[in-house]
Formats: structure tokens, C-alpha cells, sequence
């Protein structure tokens, strides 16, 4: 992931100021904290927005991205693009508009320290928070973020790292000596909040207000809360559908933390007494993505292209006929800046350039987050004729494109003494391309020296790529270490002049025993990793469907192990699980990555039958998963049954093997256990004790059962060689204990 978003610039984020067009003045302004998409207090959000015809934004810190993914391999920056996606259609629902701060999400933390680290400073925090406040000038802020650090009641990092910022900008938004810098930009003033206030997770008779968000919305009969609901199901990609159908309660429940007003509080609503706002004027993009201006019929224009380049020109057509009238003036704004004027005469043909000095918007994982919000790139609005009366506003269908971008297939690539294959992806956007030349060097990260140099010409198809398959062949001597891989695609004939286009992709270079002909069978769940591994082990695997959970005894498997989150996602396995288990007694060795507790503990919904609970254990013996997790990924590990086969065979694994871990060590760990468990691994986050439950081992029968609640996954995508090599010992287990 990247950390660059650190150092995030106030004038890159006022992209948006510049290009749009203030509206009418809202009576009423809420602004909703929060750490992660999800995060978001969508009940109260559409409450205000319905019930109070408020202006309602939601400001998000981050975009999820190093959360877990529960419909796909993706993660990191691609995952942060579809947590993106997830939370602007769900602020359609709300009737909500949607800001990012774009710091990083690096995983679950534990203190708002780490956060502010890893942010860059708390002062860079609140200031970015600040400007926003000064530009869409809320009377109330409200947040699920607490401030707590420490015991029971200790919050996500990242979550107190909200709280604490928007407790201090809620003052330093109105400090004239707080960054002065911004109050030059226009539209950037001096403001003051009224109120700011905390939501409770439940309701007490200690709370200030109580929003009534379960009162029925005129407009369709249902409570308000209801639109809530039906946002939160967008947030796929965090299995949020499952708690979307619990009971609701009537009111959300809020404490006052701070307030800049005499005025008395209403017990039922956060803004009560509060005198209008005249200076807060949601601009042309608020409008449109919260659902209050009117857009034009599907299919009233169409553009000659849907992607462009800075500075390429486009065809516009509409269809007269569906506009709301022929005499009128259109302006377009953002990454095109221009207006037209139509008579009765007017074709329905105009030509539009995308300005030169505009940023891409797409890929979106590389480029998204580079900017507070993710429309596309150009408004429209159309006025009556010598008017300002606003007859239709929206987005044009267009995203901007660079000229040239090369990607590689992989985040990280393993390369082998010899012959290595690497696949890339070149893509010209610009119009006409017919080719280009494709460098690649290949260097060692201790010194730099460059292994491998080779050049290549490629076509581009019609559709501006070009998939080359490269043969990088390299010293059979290459030593253990860290690569780069340097790819650039230079433009030829067709393109204009654009710069070359480079992607600095890193590699690895290990080696891993594995005992041969042994098989081992995968239940997947949503994650492709296992199977990577296991083709990079040279393994040979099977993937375990319904019918083979079903039917088949498995006795031509040694290993089978069970992905991530599978028991969410897989019903069959639920069904047939036992199956599993009656072979381990058999002799057979299955292990079981982490799963989270709502698919695992009894007494928890079952996830596919509604009305049904889970019941037992899904283990040999009982085991009860909790929350318990160490999120440091350079946390010390101590391994407990040192003399076992597992960190001595086929691989000997030393204790540099657990450097260089990425985002966390483990979650979810078993917090009870049977004795029958042997302990086989003792780590813990600094200042904590240490925890011995993140991975157990069962003897059942003849056979073994391995429940291992580590982050292997992530490690494994990105080839780390110590997770490789005590991965290879984990699944070899049968062939080398004896049985």
C-alpha cells in the first residue's frame, strides 16, 4: 500500500471548489465522522436528510482498503476502489454526499498513536479534517468514534483517531491562526460548529438527544431508518448484508461532547434551537449525488468516447428532443470547461477538450485517491435561455484516462535462477496508438545491480492493448533477496507526445522444499492465495466442490485445507463438515484458517438458514473463537513445541522467517479451547500480554487438526519467504511425522 498519501496537499484537494457552482443555501448542515466505509451512521444520515431536509455529508477518513474482502481476492488499493463504489452507491440511498480524507487504512490498530504515526501526525489530521469543516461549514458534527484508548470500551485505532481529530477541529476550524494557508482559497472561511456529539451503542437515561430515526417517513410509509438498511447491503465486500435484517431500534442515542451555542438542546434532535444557516452552500456536485436536481432522460446524450487523455477533444450529442427546452445555455465544468448556448436551430453536435493539465480519474486504484470525491470528472447544467433558473444538472460519462499505463498481472513476482515468464499489460488510451516498446530491467534491491535488461516492440490491438508474455532469463546462481523489476512502455508512432509510462514491480527470489507426490485438497471461499501457493510450491492440488464435500472419501488427499472465512460462504461445507472431521480420525490432516466468530460460535445465526443457530463446534473437540488479535505485523513470536516437525521439516524455519510481516500477525484467535489443543505459538502486541491461541493443534484418531487464526494469506499473496516455507512444513505434516 501506499504511504505517500501522507503527505496529501491542500491545493490537490481543492480540485472540487474550483470546478463547481454553489446552489441554494441549506437551512440546516450535518456532518458525519467516520473511519472506514461502513463506518457511516447511515441511520441518522438519512434521517436528517429526509426528516429535516438537512444537507447531510459523510466524511470518510479512509477507503477500507486494509480490511478483508468477502466477495474476491482483491485487496489493498483495488479493494479500497470497490469499498469506494460499495459507499457511493449506498450514499445514493441516503440521499447522502460522500468525502474521503484518503489516509491510509493500514489494518486494525489498537491506538489512536499508531494511527496519527502512520497518518502523519496529528496535526496533519485535524488540519485536512479542518478544511473540510471550513468548506462545508456543518452546525453539526456527530460520530461513532470514541476517544478511549484503553480497556473494554478501547475503539480501532483508526476509530480514535477520528474521535480525537474531530474533538480538536471542532474549535480550530474557527482559529484564524490554525493554518491560514486555506482561508486564501476561495470558498474556504472561517467556521464554527455548534455541536458536536457522540452516538452511543445503546439508549440510556445519561443521554443528551435521542434522533428518532424509527418514525415513519411520509413519502413511503416506513421508518426512516428503513433507507439505512438498504445502504448498508451495498457494503458487499464487508459481508454487511448479515446485519442489515436485525432488530432496529427506534432512536439512535447521542452525547454532547462540545458546543458553540447558548441555545438549549432538544432531547430529540441534534440541530434543535439551532438558528438557520445562511452561509453554507452545498455546491453543484451535492446537488446531483444527494438527489435533488433534476437530470436529464437516459439517453438523452452520448459522447464518441467514454475514457479520454488530458487535452483530447470529444464529440457531444443529445437528442433535442428530450431536453427541456432548445434554448438554453449548458455549461460544463471540472475536467471540461466550457458553455454552449442552443437556439431552436442548434444541431445536436458539439465538440468538447478535456483541459491538458486535468488528472486522471481512472484506474481508480491508482488515482483515486488522489481527490476528496470520486464523481466523474466533468458537471453539467443546464439553465433556461438568459436565466439562472436550473432546469437539469449531472455528470457527463466520462472518466479521464493517462495516455499510456503498463501494469503487471501480480502485485509481487517470484523469480527463479533461469527461465521466468512475466506477463504485462500495456494499455495506450490514446486514440489512434498502433504501438510501443516495452524496456525491462531486472535489479537486485541490496546493491542495485542490474541482473537483466531487455527490450521488446508490441502491437496494440484495437482496443489500445497489448498483453506481452516477457522471457526474462537470469543467472542460475541468483541469490535469496529482494528484486525490482523496471518496467517502462515507451509510445511509438499514433500517440502524440506523451511520457513514457513505468511500473516499478517488486520480486523475490527463495527457495522452498516440499516432499514429493503428496496432494492436498482446498475448500476455497472467496480468496484465490491458497492455490497461488500451492502452484508456486509445485504442488499438486485439488479444489474441493459440493458434490466432493458430499460424496468423495479423500482418501487420495494428505492435507486438506479449509480458506479463509469459508464457513460463511460455504454452505456446503457447513453441511458436510463432518465428513471432514470422520477423515482426520482416519488419519487425514486438515487445517482451518481463520474464521470469524459469527460463522463459527454456537448460539451465532446461522448465516444461510434464518431462524437457525449454529450449533456445536465445527472442530474435532470444542473451540471457541473471540476477538483477540496482534496487529503489529512485527510483533516477537515464540514458538512453543520448538522440536516440532513443523519448524524443522522439510523446511528449517529460523527466527528472521517471522520478519517482514505485512499489515498484522493474526485475528479472531480462539479465546477457549480443549485441552486436547496443544498451544503452538505464543505472540502479543506490545504493552499486552501475550496470547497462545492463535494457532492449536489436535491429534484426533490417526490424524491431525490444525486451527490457525494467523494472517498466512496476505503473506502468501506477496510471496514472503519465511510464511512460504513454514506453509510448505504446515501442509506436509503427514508425510513427516511418522503416520
Amino acid at each position: 500500500m501506499s504511504s505517500s498519501r501522507s503527505l496529501f496537499l491542500f491545493h490537490l484537494l481543492a480540485v472540487t471548489a474550483a470546478t463547481t457552482y454553489a446552489q441554494e443555501a441549506r437551512p440546516l448542515v450535518v456532518m458525519n465522522l467516520a473511519a472506514h466505509p461502513d463506518d457511516e451512521d447511515g441511520r441518522t444520515l438519512t434521517y436528517y436528510r429526509h426528516a429535516k431536509d438537512a444537507a447531510t455529508y459523510s466524511v470518510i477518513f479512509t477507503r477500507g482498503e486494509g480490511g478483508q474482502n468477502e466477495i474476491g481476492p482483491e485487496l489493498y488499493e483495488a479493494l479500497g476502489a470497490i469499498r469506494t463504489e460499495e459507499t457511493e452507491r449506498a450514499a445514493r440511498r441516503l440521499g447522502t454526499q460522500v468525502y474521503f480524507l484518503n489516509f491510509e487504512d493500514f489494518g486494525y490498530s489498537k491506538h489512536a498513536a499508531e494511527a496519527f504515526e502512520r497518518w502523519g501526525g496529528r496535526d496533519a489530521v485535524t488540519a485536512r479534517l479542518v478544511y473540510l469543516i471550513r468548506k462545508l461549514k456543518p452546525d453539526v458534527l456527530f460520530t461513532n468514534h470514541d476517544t478511549v484508548t484503553v480497556g473494554p470500551r478501547r475503539q480501532h485505532g483508526q476509530h480514535q483517531a477520528v474521535g480525537i481529530s474531530g474533538y480538536d477541529a471542532f474549535t480550530l476550524a474557527a482559529d484564524p491562526a490554525y493554518h491560514p494557508e486555506q482561508l486564501k482559497e476561495i470558498g474556504i472561511d472561517l467556521w464554527q460548529p455548534s455541536r458536536l456529539f457522540l452516538r452511543q451503542r445503546s439508549n440510556n437515561e445519561a443521554d443528551d438527544v435521542a434522533v428518532p430515526v424509527g418514525d415513519p417517513n411520509p413519502e413511503t410509509g416506513q421508518p426512516y431508518y428503513t433507507l439505512a438498511l438498504d445502504a448498508l447491503r451495498e457494503h458487499a465486500s464487508q459481508g454487511m448484508g448479515l446485519f442489515a435484517g436485525r432488530n432496529q431500534p427506534p432512536t439512535t442515542a447521542f452525547t454532547l461532547l462540545r458546543t458553540a451555542t447558548d441555545a438549549p438542546l432538544d432531547t430529540a434532535d441534534l440541530a434543535g434551537n439551532l438558528p438557520p444557516n445562511t452561509a453554507a452552500h452545498p455546491d453543484l456536485s451535492y446537488g446531483i449525488d444527494a438527489g435533488r436536481l433534476p437530470n436529464l432522460p437516459p439517453g438523452t446524450l452520448t459522447l464518441t468516447d467514454s475514457l479520454a487523455v488530458p487535452g483530447q477533444r470529444l464529440r457531444l450529442l443529445w437528442d433535442v428532443d428530450r431536453l427541456p427546452t432548445r434554448r438554453i445555455r449548458w455549461t460544463f465544468r471540472g475536467a471540461v470547461d466550457t458553455t454552449i448556448y442552443l437556439s431552436d436551430t442548434s444541431p445536436g453536435i458539439a465538440t468538447l477538450r478535456v483541459l491538458p493539465e486535468v488528472m486522471p480519474t481512472v484506474p481508480k486504484p491508482l488515482y483515486q485517491y488522489n481527490r476528496f470525491v470520486n464523481h466523474p470528472p466533468v458537471t453539467y447544467a443546464l439553465y433556461r435561455a438568459g436565466t439562472e433558473e436550473l432546469l437539469a444538472a449531472g455528470y457527463l460519462p466520462l472518466e479521464v484516462a493517462p495516455p499510456l499505463m503498463i501494469t503487471a498481472e501480480q502485485e509481487v513476482t517470484r523469480l527463479r535462477g533461469g527461465r521466468n515468464l512475466l506477463p504485462l499489460r500495456v494499455t495506450a488510451f490514446t486514440p489512434d496508438a498502433e504501438s510501443v516498446t516495452v524496456n525491462v530491467a531486472v535489479s537486485r534491491d541490496a546493491d542495485r545491480h542490474v541482473m537483466l535488461h531487455r527490450q521488446t516492440t508490441v502491437a496494440l490491438d484495437a482496443a489500445g492493448t497489448a498483453q506481452p508474455v516477457l522471457e526474462l532469463l537470469l543467472p542460475d546462481t541468483l541469490t535469496a533477496g529482494d528484486y525490482t523489476i523496471t518496467a517502462t512502455a515507451l509510445p511509438n508512432a499514433g500517440m502524440g507526445r506523451p511520457g513514457p509510462a513505468t511500473r516499478h514491480l517488486p520480486a523475490r527470489v527463495f527457495e522452498v522444499a516440499v516432499p514429493p507426490g503428496f496432494r492436498v485438497g482446498v475448500v476455497r471461499s472467496y480468496d484465490n492465495t491458497l492455490e497461488q501457493a500451492l502452484e508456486e510450491l509445485g504442488v499438486d492440488y485439488e479444489l474441493l466442490d459440493s458434490l466432493d464435500l458430499a460424496t468423495a472419501d479423500f482418501s487420495d488427499l494428505h492435507t486438506v485445507v479449509v480458506d479463509i472465512r469459508a464457513y460463511l460462504v460455504r454452505p456446503d461445507l457447513r453441511a458436510h463438515n463432518d465428513r471432514l472431521l470422520a477423515w482426520v480420525e482416519a488419519g487425514g490432516h486438515l487445517i482451518v484458517t481463520y474464521q470469524k466468530t459469527f460463522e463459527w460460535n454456537e448460539g451465532y445465526d446461522d448465516p444461510f438458514v434464518t431462524g437457525r443457530k449454529n450449533e456445536g463446534t465445527f472442530a474435532p473437540f470444542p473451540l471457541r473463537l473471540g476477538r483477540g488479535r496482534v496487529t503489529r505485523e512485527d510483533a516477537p513470536v515464540t514458538v512453543l513445541l520448538p522440536d516440532h516437525p513443523f519448524f524443522h521439516t522439510p523446511n528449517l524455519i529460523k527466527a528472521e522467517d517471522w520478519d517482514g510481516w505485512l499489515q498484522e500477525r493474526g485475528l479472531y484467535f480462539p479465546e477457549t479451547y480443549d485441552p486436547r489443543y496443544q498451544e503452538v505459538l505464543s505472540l502479543g502486541d506490545p504493552g499486552e500480554a501475550a496470547q497462545t491461541g492463535s494457532t492449536l493443534l489436535a491429534k484426533a484418531g490417526r490424524g491431525t487438526y490444525l486451527y490457525t487464526a494467523l494472517g498466512w494469506y496476505r503473506q502468501l499473496k506477496v510471496y514472503h519467504p519465511g510464511t512460504y516455507a513454514l506453509f510448505a512444513n504446515l501442509i506436509s505434516l503427514p508425510l513427516v511425522d511418522g503416520r
